[in-house]
């Protein structure tokens, strides 16, 4: 019996998705790997050795994102999990200064391409006999964030929909959990650290670092090594949880 998974991880240019594409293909795992940036997602699928296929997407549309569980299945056979990681900071700014078109882009790319990557990939899901959902929130879908309401408004909205899914799903096999990591050394949070400390690398890792008890940041790979265990080893009772990976950020 082949025990290879196949699994879509999409945000696969960025950090933590090619990342844990790099650790399911390790594991010798199927990976449709999904992302905007077509250029990005070639750099990364080229430097993995294993069975990963690269698939161009934009995933706020409703056609792409059933095209692309179409494609899974057309490459694999099969669908066992989907990971949906793509995602955005949004500005930092308070609230009175935050853009209309921006907060609506942001909750598009953060929530909507969630939402519809659950919806499209729960028949295929089905049709392997059950499989995995591994949302990726973040602690500030836990917890608030000065001058990023968009983003946290979006991470809590994925933790809300992760939890009615999970109980949509309790008796087919499917479970849904939500993945919660804490600052962590990606472009996203150096992006965010410009608008903190421009131009000053050590000020912001200062910043960032003084969040977190551990007094570190995380780094992808280790965040990836407990996607990669979710969204293929983790026991079929771990449903409807909301895992936070932050250093104790949260646990205070």
């Amino acid at each position: 019996m082949d025990e290879r998974k196949a699994i879509i991880v999409t945000g696969a240019a960025g950090g933590l998705g090619s990342r844990t594409i790099a650790a399911l293909a390790a594991a010798r795992h199927r990976v449709l790997a999904v992302d905007l940036d077509s250029e990005g997602l070639g750099r990364v699928v080229d430097g993995i050795d294993g069975d990963v296929v690269a698939h161009a997407a934009d995933l706020t549309g409703s056609q792409e994102v059933a095209g692309t569980v179409a494609r899974a299945v057309e490459a694999f056979g099969r669908l066992d999990g989907i990971f949906n990681n793509a995602a955005i900071e949004g500005p930092l700014q308070p609230i009175g200064d935050y853009a209309d078109d921006e907060f609506d882009w942001v909750m598009r790319v953060n929530c909507r391409t969630v939402w519809l990557g659950m919806k499209y990939a729960l028949p295929a899901l089905l049709d392997s006999g059950g499989g995995v959902i591994l949302n990726t929130a973040s602690t500030g879908g836990m917890m608030g964030w000065p001058g990023l309401s968009g983003y946290v408004a979006s991470k809590h909205a994925v933790i809300g929909m992760t939890r009615a899914v999970a109980l949509e799903n309790t008796g087919n096999g499917i479970r849904c959990n939500a993945l919660c990591p804490g600052p962590m050394d990606t472009r996203m949070l150096w992006a965010l650290g410009e608008a903190i400390a421009p131009g000053d690398r050590s000020e912001q890792q200062q910043q960032f670092e003084a969040t977190v008890p551990l007094g570190r940041l995380a780094q992808p790979e280790e965040v990836a090594a407990f996607a990669s265990w979710l969204l293929t080893e983790c026991p079929g009772y771990l449903t409807g949880a909301v895992l936070p990976i932050d250093g104790a950020q949260t646990a205070g």
